[in-house]
Order: C-alpha cells, then sequence, then structure tokens
C-alpha cells in the first residue's frame, strides 16, 4: 500500500513566544498540558530554526503532560530508583481493567446498569482523586452512609481496581507523580535541569506536589507564556443565532486569511464537540464552497476541525468492526445494511450499488438483525462469489473459544483478510491514515494480554469495540490557515487573529457538574474541576484571561436568541467594549477560496416520450400517479423508484389489507354467488370462512420467513381478526343485496391508451340481476368523496380506468356500476355509482354524485374518457413536473421528496398548485 504524500511545511503559525524561546534556548524542557500545544511550540521552533538560516537544529523539548510523566517513570524504573518499580500501564490497559471491575460489581449489584458508562465514570474520578487529592488512599475514609449510595460504590470498586494494581504489579498513569515522590529518586539524574510549564490555566495539587518536589531538588521550574503578542485589541460582539454566530465568525476567518495567507487564524466554538456536523457544514460552504463537487472529496482544505470522531466511526473501520460482530452474532440490519453499502468491501465501483438493494428485502420482510447465514444467503442473489468468499471465511473462523487478546489479534486479521477488506481500491491519504490507526489499535488491543487473560469471542468484541470507540481520529492534512477549535483546546495557543463563540451567560461559566463517584464536599473543598459555580467562575476568568492574551486581535461573541429564547452576554464579557469586529487589511485571496463555479439551469421536468405499443408497469396506479404528482408517476413507474420500506411491529398496513382481498376472493371462488351464501347454514359459514381465512394465510401476501420473524401470537389473531371481517361484511354488505353471482375474481385486463398499454388485475366483478355487471375493488382504507372523482386531475381514477378498460374489451357487455367494498372495520359499506338506484343500492346515481354535474350514466363514461384520456396523455409526452396535488397528504403518501427535493421548490416553481396549497 503505497504511502501517502508528506505533508507541506506548517507557514500558518505566529512567532515563538520570546519566553518559550528563551527557555529552549537555556536547555529547558517546556511542557505543556495538552498535545496540541505541544505540536504548535515544536512547530514554531522549527520555523524559527528554519528562518534564522540554519539548515541543521535540535529538536524542541517539548513535551505534554502525560508523556513527560510517562516519561520520568520509565528513566526512574531504567535507574533502579523507583519503589518495587511496577511497569506503568497505558491508558488502554487502565481502561480495560476499569471495565473488568465494574462489570464484575454491577453483575452482582446492579446488572441493568450501564457498565461502560459507569467504568468511563470510575475511570474519571479516579484520576481527580489523585489529581485534587493529597496523594493516600481517601476512599477508605469515607463514611459509606454519609458520602451516598455512589461514592460509595465507587469506593467499593476503587479498593478492586487498587487489588488488581496490586495483582498485576502495576500502577497506572494517575498514581505516577505521588508514587515518584514517594521513591524520592535522585532528580537530577532523570530529570532535566530546568523545567517551563507553558499553557497550564490552573496546575492541579498533584502537579503543584511534583513541581514542588522538582524544586526542591534543584530543578528550576518556571511558568512561560506561549502568547507572543504584546499588544492585544479585544472585542465584543453580539450575534443574531447560534448559527449566524459560527457563519460570522467563518466568514471574518475567511477576509483575515485572503488578506495576509500566511496568518494563524483561530474560530473557537465553546459547544464544538455537540455542533461538529453544523460547523464543519458551514465551513465547507464558507470557506471552500468549491470543494464541495463531485470528486473533492480528499482536496485539501483551507480550514482544520479539531476534535476527532471515534475511530469505531470512521467507515472504513466500522466496517471491519461489523464484519468481526458477525462471528459472534447477528448485527442490527441498519448496520447490516450500511455493511453491504462499505465501498471496502471487494467489487467493482457498481458492486456497493447491487448489494445496497438487498436492505430494502430484509425492511420488506421486516427483519430486525442479520446473522451470517442471513447476509450471505441474500448476498448470494446480488454477487454469487462475494457470497461464496465470506462463507468459507467465517467458516474458517471456528467456534467460540478462549483466547488472549494477542491471539484474537491474528484471527481477525486472518478473517478480514478473506473476507476481502479493506476493498481493491487504493485508499487516499485519509483512508491510508485510518488503516494505519486500525493497525495501532490491534496491536493496543494485544497490550491487554496482562489485565485481561484469556477472553470469549464477546468478551474480545466488545473489548475492542470500546477501545475503538475510546480512540479519537483525525487525519492529518496539509496545514491550513484557520483553526477551528474547541474551547479547551485553545487555552495556551498563539494565533495571528483569534474569535471565541458561544459565550452566552447561559452557558459561560459553564455549570457545576460535580462527578457522581465522589463525596460532593470533598469536590469542593479540593477545587476539583465542575464541582461548584465558584469553581467554574474561577476558572472562566483564569481562561478568559488567557484567551485574550492569545493573539493581537481578538474576538469575543455571544448568540442574542437560541431556540426560541432570549440570550444574554456571559458576565464575564463586560471587562471588554462592545462592538464590530476589528477591521481586515485588504488583501488578495488565495485559490483556495474560490467559489463555486456558476449553475447551469435545466428543465427536468420532461421524461422522454413513451415508444409506441410500450407496456408500461403500474396499471391504474400509474394513472393515479400522474393525477396526483406527474413526477412521482414517472419516479415511480418509469425510473422504479420506490420510498423506502417502513416497517413497524407487526404486520403493515398493506399486508393486512392484502390478506383480507385473498380472504374475499378465496371465500367467493367457494360460495359463487347470493344465493349459495344465503343457503349456508351458520356451522357451514363459519367453515367456509375459515377455509378461505386458512387459504388467505397460507398465500403470497405474507410468506413463511415473514411469519416466521414476526411474535407467534400474531398468526392467531391475524386470523382471528379475519374471520370477523368477513363475518361482518357479509352481514353488512352482501347479504341485503339483490340477487347477484361473482362472475370474474382478480380477473386481467389490459388497456391501451394514447399508443401506450396498461395492464392490470379487477378484484371482483358481479352479474347483476338485470344482466348488467358490476365492477367492484376491495379497499381497506379511505375512500375519496364521490365528487372529487370528477375533478379536472381525478382522485381515485381507478374505477374509472376499469370501466374505460371493460368497456373497451366487452363492448357488448352492459357496466351498470362501479364500486368500492370498503372494508374498515368502523364503516363497512358501498361507496360508488350505478347507472340508476335499482342496480346496486346504496350507491349514488351521476347526477346525486355529482350535484347534477353529471346527468346520467353515459356522461360519467364521457368524464372519465375526457380526464383519464388527458393524463394518459401527459405520460405519452413525459410530462413529468414536480406538481402535486397538494403537499399534503399526496406528499405524505409519496416518498420520493429526496429525488424531487420539493422542500427547496418555491410558490412561482410549484406552478399552478400554489392556490390548492
Amino acid at each position: 500500500m503505497p504511502a501517502p504524500p508528506a505533508p507541506a511545511p506548517d507557514t500558518h503559525r505566529p512567532s515563538l513566544a520570546p519566553a518559550v524561546a528563551e527557555a529552549l534556548a537555556a536547555g529547558a524542557t517546556v511542557v505543556t498540558p495538552n498535545n496540541r500545544l505541544a505540536r504548535r511550540l515544536s512547530a514554531q521552533h522549527d520555523a524559527a530554526s528554519q528562518a534564522a538560516g540554519l539548515r541543521v537544529w535540535p529538536s524542541a523539548a517539548v513535551v505534554p503532560w502525560n508523556a513527560w510523566l510517562a516519561t520520568l517513570w520509565r528513566d526512574a524504573v531504567g535507574a533502579g530508583n523507583a519503589d518495587d518499580a511496577p511497569r506503568l500501564l497505558t491508558a488502554a490497559q487502565a481502561a480495560h481493567l476499569w471495565r473488568r471491575v465494574v462489570a464484575n460489581d454491577l453483575a452482582h449489584a446492579a446488572p441493568l446498569t450501564d457498565a461502560a458508562g459507569a467504568a468511563a465514570l470510575a475511570g474519571e474520578a479516579w484520576e481527580r482523586l489523585h489529581a485534587f487529592g493529597a496523594g493516600g488512599e481517601s476512599w477508605r475514609g469515607w463514611d459509606s452512609t454519609a458520602v451516598g449510595e455512589d461514592p460509595a460504590a465507587f469506593a467499593r470498586w476503587a479498593e478492586s481496581y487498587r487489588q488488581a494494581l496490586r495483582e498485576a504489579q502495576a500502577i497506572d498513569l494517575a498514581q505516577v507523580a505521588d508514587r515518584l515522590l514517594r521513591a524520592a529518586p535522585p532528580w537530577r539524574e532523570i530529570a532535566p535541569a530546568a523545567i517551563a510549564l507553558a499553557g497550564f490555566v490552573e496546575p492541579t495539587a498533584q502537579q503543584r506536589r511534583l513541581f514542588g518536589g522538582l524544586a526542591a531538588a534543584g530543578v528550576a521550574v518556571t511558568q512561560v507564556d506561549a502568547v507572543a503578542s504584546a499588544e492585544q485589541r479585544v472585542e465584543v460582539l453580539a450575534c443574531g443565532t447560534p448559527r449566524e454566530e459560527i457563519a460570522s465568525a467563518l466568514h471574518w476567518a475567511r477576509a483575515r486569511a485572503e488578506a495576509a495567507p500566511d496568518a494563524a487564524i483561530g474560530v473557537v466554538v465553546l459547544d464544538l464537540a455537540a455542533r461538529r456536523d453544523e460547523v464543519r457544514a458551514l465551513a465547507e460552504d464558507i470557506l471552500c464552497p468549491a470543494l464541495q463537487w463531485p470528486g473533492q472529496q480528499a482536496a485539501a482544505r483551507p480550514y482544520n476541525l479539531s476534535l476527532g470522531t471515534a475511530l469505531a466511526d470512521v467507515p472504513c473501520i466500522a466496517a471491519a468492526l461489523d464484519l468481526l460482530a458477525l462471528t459472534g452474532g447477528a448485527l442490527a440490519v441498519d448496520r447490516a445494511a450500511r455493511l453491504l453499502r462499505s465501498r471496502y468491501l471487494p467489487g467493482d465501483d457498481a458492486a456497493w450499488l447491487r448489494r445496497a438493494a438487498i436492505e430494502a428485502r430484509w425492511r420488506e420482510a421486516g427483519r430486525d438483525e442479520i446473522d451470517v447465514a442471513a447476509l450471505t444467503r441474500t448476498l448470494a442473489g446480488a454477487e454469487a462469489p462475494l457470497a461464496q468468499r465470506w462463507r468459507a471465511a467465517y467458516d474458517a473462523s471456528g467456534g467460540a473459544g478462549r483466547a488472549v487478546p494477542r491471539e484474537w489479534c491474528q484471527a481477525w486479521r486472518r478473517l478480514l483478510a478473506g473476507i476481502g477488506w479493506p476493498g481493491e481500491r487504493t485508499p487516499d491519504s485519509a483512508e491510508y491514515q485510518a488503516l494505519g490507526a486500525w493497525d495501532d489499535l490491534l496491536v493496543t488491543f494485544a497490550t491487554l494480554d496482562p489485565v485481561s487473560g484469556r477472553l470469549g469471542r464477546g468478551d474480545a468484541l466488545a473489548a475492542l469495540r470500546a477501545l475503538a470507540e475510546e480512540t479519537l481520529f483525525q487525519p492529518e492534512s496539509a496545514p491550513a490557515a484557520i483553526q477551528i477549535v474547541g474551547l479547551l483546546e485553545a487555552a495556551g495557543l498563539p494565533f495571528d487573529a483569534l474569535w471565541v463563540a458561544g459565550l452566552a451567560a447561559d452557558v459561560w461559566p459553564p455549570p457545576a457538574r460535580p462527578n457522581p463517584l465522589l463525596p460532593l464536599a470533598w469536590q469542593r473543598e479540593r477545587g476539583v474541576p465542575r464541582s461548584s459555580a465558584r469553581r467554574e467562575l474561577d476558572y472562566a476568568r483564569a481562561l478568559m484571561a488567557q484567551l485574550a492574551r492569545a493573539a493581537p486581535q481578538v474576538v469575543f461573541s455571544h448568540p442574542q436568541r437560541s431556540d426560541d429564547h432570549h440570550c444574554e452576554a456571559s458576565a464575564l464579557l463586560a471587562a471588554w467594549a462592545s462592538g464590530p469586529p476589528p477591521p481586515v487589511p485588504a488583501g488578495t485571496a488565495p485559490t483556495m477560496f474560490a467559489d463555486r463555479p456558476a449553475l447551469a439551469a435545466i428543465d427536468d421536468g420532461q421524461a422522454p416520450s413513451v415508444p409506441a405499443g410500450t407496456l408500461l408497469r403500474g396499471g391504474a396506479a400509474l394513472i393515479e400517479a400522474q393525477s396526483d404528482c406527474p413526477f412521482r408517476a414517472a419516479a415511480a413507474y418509469r425510473l422504479g423508484a420506490a420510498p423506502w420500506p417502513r416497517r413497524g411491529e407487526g404486520l403493515s398496513p398493506l399486508e393486512r389489507g392484502q390478506l383480507a382481498h385473498l380472504a374475499l376472493a378465496a371465500f367467493w371462488r367457494r360460495v359463487g354467488d347470493r344465493a349459495s351464501l344465503l343457503a349456508l347454514d351458520a356451522r357451514a359459514l363459519d367453515a367456509t370462512v375459515d377455509d378461505a381465512v386458512g387459504e388467505a394465510l397460507r398465500g403470497t401476501a405474507v410468506d413463511e420467513r415473514r411469519w416466521a420473524g414476526l411474535p407467534p401470537a400474531l398468526l392467531p389473531g391475524e386470523r382471528d381478526r379475519l374471520r370477523r371481517l368477513l363475518q361482518a361484511w357479509l352481514d353488512a354488505g352482501e347479504r341485503g343485496r339483490q340477487d347477484f353471482a361473482v362472475l370474474e375474481i382478480e380477473s386481467p385486463l389490459t388497456l391501451q391508451f394514447a399508443g401506450f398499454a396498461l395492464r392490470f388485475r379487477q378484484d371482483r366483478v358481479d352479474r347483476l340481476a338485470d344482466g348488467s355487471v358490476a365492477i367492484i375493488d376491495y379497499k381497506t382504507g379511505t375512500t375519496v368523496a364521490l365528487g372529487k372523482w370528477f375533478d379536472a386531475r381525478p382522485q381515485a381514477p381507478q374505477l374509472g380506468v376499469y370501466l374505460l378498460a371493460r368497456r373497451a374489451a366487452y363492448p357488448e357487455q352492459a357496466v351498470g356500476a362501479v364500486a368500492y367494498a370498503r372494508l374498515a372495520p368502523d364503516a363497512l359499506g358501498w361507496v360508488g355509482i350505478a347507472a340508476d338506484a335499482d342496480r346496486l343500492p346504496p350507491l349514488s346515481t351521476a347526477a346525486s354524485a355529482t350535484r347534477g354535474a353529471l346527468a346520467d350514466w353515459a356522461a360519467v363514461a364521457a368524464a372519465w374518457q375526457a380526464s383519464i384520456g388527458a393524463l394518459a396523455q401527459e405520460i405519452a409526452t413525459g410530462v413529468a413536473v414536480v406538481r402535486p396535488r397538494d403537499t399534503g397528504s399526496t406528499c405524505r403518501r409519496c416518498g420520493l421528496q429526496s429525488l424531487c427535493r420539493i422542500d427547496g421548490l418555491d410558490a412561482d416553481a410549484m406552478g399552478e398548485t400554489g392556490d390548492e396549497r
């Protein structure tokens, strides 16, 4: 796999702060609170050395706190000065140990509790206990009756965790500083002669103890300012909504980057973690609109967005995790469908489209979960070679054994290679880095051997997924002028211009949110983060003062309204004057900020005309769809588009309606006419209904696999429903009619119209007492008012289509009525029109149905010939404009809005539907 090109040198940075430069020149090690600041200071040092004309220079000794602490411990152990020399657990090993301790406890105490969430809280509480405590095991002194249930549980977990560490002869990073102080190593052998602290807003009690111990041992410990700016201009700006505030900040940042392409521009978003997707979308639209077109996904952006996503959510890694999860059970249908759509499987570029159609079949069958057998069985119809390959790979993966993490990693690598992950494409830079992160993840997982022991398949997969969810991934990209970061990430970072957004009074300073596993009084006494409003106020003031010095030009902003309520500015902004943002010097825009190209306008409301003699799919439903909305007809019946299947609990209304149709068809095949119906006694009628219902339930409406996926109680319940429905309909709709005989059931007809043909089936045709026939269609849902059948664009034209087709096929046969047999349990009855009132009571006549607009039966046929003929002509000529009858019921029933994009059309584009909306 080829390596991606190396990123270009980072020219987007302000000068190295003099205090930091002096400390590095004097040989001090600069310690920062986070990785981002350490990388920034190192890059500034390299740029300054290069600007000074140096071709070779020593690397800057800049390290983040955690890495420096781990180095101190390793050096102390190597020098033989640490007591008992326990090994240092990695963060992954410590997190796994916490999950094991908490899960074991909750398995006995409260099995329904979220063990993973509780373990994360416990790990945070353990870190704060050591960072802000006195260095001892203070949980042992807590009174369980006084501190509450949650801290008492944590004390129990902490004791178990401590015992597990002792058994493993290990410590974790939270304990290192205090263990070093207790061991009292000769600091001059392992510590640098001078340490400079950069970017620390408020050092913890543990950090102060360690720095004090170092100072007492003769190590020079100083605090330096990482910001080089000597002059600051700070403005406070009020914006409209939070979205408008971010948009203003991005426009401001773009203007400054255009004026000074080498400047470092910072945009700080208070709640970036919650708004990351929204901020990214705005950044794409404002900062690089030209890069939103297809083929530009991997192009360098003029911005970097921090707070990477969990590695488990990166598409290629999510596919690998789901492939592995199938070895231990089933996937939810949405995850299985996402897997089949993945581009990280073997096959050509169009393969994912063939596989994507499988999801519709799963959803139509009502599947909730998909296992390996179901996946490979359905995959065989789309890609048989891939299905065979997967079946062989999964069969070779073995049963449910137990192994150490290292052995699981080897087995997983073999399985993924056998399946064909990550596909045959050459990965781009971000994908290449993600695949590298996957390798690192497996290496990290393999290091769990000492704390995990042998794991079963399910536990191993759960541990791997937990590790992937805890690991943040953000691919390295080319240096960018604009850095979009969270509030805490910005602490100590220097910029040439900085905008801090979201500083409303209701969120800044943030509310107190103490860790529930530590006693509240203990946290407040020691100033633990988030423990009290006073603590948050003091921290917010210190951080604001640091941000105000982070750049020569700083903007603090707040929204004026959010979620329909008014927002006040944070009281901490009162120290600076309100006003417009600083002026932007003139400059030339770099090409990376080029606007999107001009759009070409095309008329997509005209489809190709239908070739003469074509048999179109859809039958009467095509005519109805053309009347409802021409686009819907063209999309559904000419392009084959269909709304995504939606399944609720149990059978769908469509399935229940199909079962009613089948049951009635089976009944009338047995009975045949009204006379035979009346001749059946109660027992014979019950037996005939039972037979008809049984035949329907065995029919094609709901197959055996579908029944197998439904609750067992549903089948007898549906049988009882159909029995009651048939009995009620026969009593309410059939017994009281004049004599009739069922002439046809599910009879096919073809209608030639406007040069094309339609084929459909009529539910039922009765021969009436006078020799004419009645066309009957079963309707289990609602019916449209009779008058709307004859609108210019008729609603429910199905019976009209059947009438015209019947007259064309059998010109010698008189049609005396068309009717819906309405089978809604709360509204059983007939809805339709008859040639005269005696044909099929209680149907309406033409005059009564249309309030005199149509005088007689001949006028009914003529009206339908005109209106349905006009719709057929539209279909033939390719009329496919987005023109729904109304955007309420018509659009709700359509489900194709993602194709027509009706929400983006204005009233003028809607054409003549404006009055009907």
